[in-house]
Parts: C-alpha cells; structure tokens; sequence
C-alpha cells in the first residue's frame, strides 16, 4: 500500500473511532446513512489542500475534516511527503503582535513537483508561516497558478494571499486577509476589502482562523458551482 494511500485509511480510522466514541448518533439505521449520502453532492471531487513548514494548524485541519463532512476528498500536498509541524498563531494581551506556538502535525499526501494539478478540483491555503516557505518555491507556485489560470476554486486565508500574488497577477481583484499583510495585497494591486470573507469569482479569502466557519461555506459553494475548465 502506497503512503499516500495508508495516510488516507490512517485518517478514516481515526475518523470512525471518533465516532463510535461519540455515541450513537451515527450508528443509526442504514436508511439514515442513505440519506447522509445523499446529502453529499460533492462527494468524489479533489482538493488540494497546500501547506508549508510551519503552516496553521487550525486552519489546516479544520478545512481537512470540513471537506471530508462533504464528501470531499481533500489531498495535503507540501514540499516533501512527511510529517509537517504547524503551529497555532494566538494573540496575548502582553504582546503587540501575535504569538506562535507548535502546534499538531500532519501527514502531506504528495509534493509539489508530483502534482498533476489538473488531477483536481480546487486548492486551498491555510495560513500561518507556511506560506512564506510556499512562495519561494517555484513548483508550489506553479500548481497555484493553475488554478488561478483556469478560474477554478481557489481558497486562501490569513497569509496564504501571499501565494496568491506571487503566483500570479491579483491586479484588480477583491480579496481580504489577516491586516498584517493588507499593505502587500494592495501593493499587488488588488482592491481590500475589509471582511471576515471576499468571495471574487472563484477565488475565496478570509482573514484568519477565527472565521473558518465563514469561509469553508463560501469556498465549498464555489466548489459546488464550478466546472472544470482547462486552458
């Protein structure tokens, strides 16, 4: 069995203890699952989901589960096939910027330079330092591109604009982000908007982990509304 493959059945056990722990409530009658299928209209569609070292671990396992309650299967791609550290971005009254702390791990899936991006789709950055690795590598920046290229689903949030703008021209875009970087965002020539989330065709962004229940709606309608169209 392939790694990437024993990283999925790995995370679907792990996914099932959960909820035999939780009780019940999911070990109802198989007219009940039929229906939970049913439910899943976006089950069998790809998300990359595109990490760095040190990317947000909220952000990044939030949106991984997310997906996954949609029947999304989402696929974490970073520079090597390994365990990632993220870490977990707070703020702390003694501080005037925010604080990092280590955070959980993660398992990547596949590397930049094997992605076949057309394989997907859509693509979406956790923020947190990971980014700052991303935009130094050409490989991350060219499967970004895609996306952005062929108009398909592109979610960034927090500091993972930053790979937005240098993969490819943001040049009269609306687009958010954490405040710490708007001055970059209009630099490369986008429109700020100052919301939780802007939703700019198919590129989603919000502005940091405490909105993730806004933006993961907004990126998984765009998702919903797109079709795949190649350049």
């Amino acid at each position: 069995m392939s790694q990437r493959k024993q990283t999925r059945v790995s995370r679907r056990k792990a996914l099932a203890f959960g909820a035999g722990a939780a009780g019940a409530v999911l070990t109802g009658s198989i007219a009940a699952g039929a229906e939970t299928e049913k439910k899943q209209p976006l089950k069998g569609k790809k998300v990359l989901v595109a990490i760095g070292e040190f990317s947000e671990g909220l952000e990044t396992w939030y949106i991984v589960f997310r997906l996954m309650e949609e029947g999304v299967v989402p696929v974490v791609v970073a520079s090597q096939v390994k365990r990632v550290q993220m870490v977990v971005h707070d703020f702390d009254p003694k501080y005037t910027n925010y604080i990092e702390m280590p955070g959980y791990m993660i398992e990547s899936e596949i590397a930049y330079k094997d992605v076949k991006p057309a394989d997907y789709d859509g693509i979406i950055i956790p923020g947190g330092r990971g980014p700052e690795e991303m935009r130094q590598r050409k490989d991350a920046l060219d499967v970004v591109g895609y996306f952005m290229d062929n108009d398909l689903p592109v979610g960034a949030m927090c500091h993972g604009q930053a790979v937005l703008y240098s993969a490819r021209s943001v040049k009269g875009r609306k687009m958010t982000a954490f405040a710490g970087i708007k001055a970059d965002i209009i630099a490369a020539g986008a429109t700020w908007v100052d919301a939780p989330v802007v939703v700019d065709g198919s590129m989603v962004t919000s502005d940091g982990w405490p909105v993730l229940p806004k933006l993961l709606p907004a990126f998984i309608d765009v998702l919903a509304k797109s079709s795949k169209k190649k350049k």
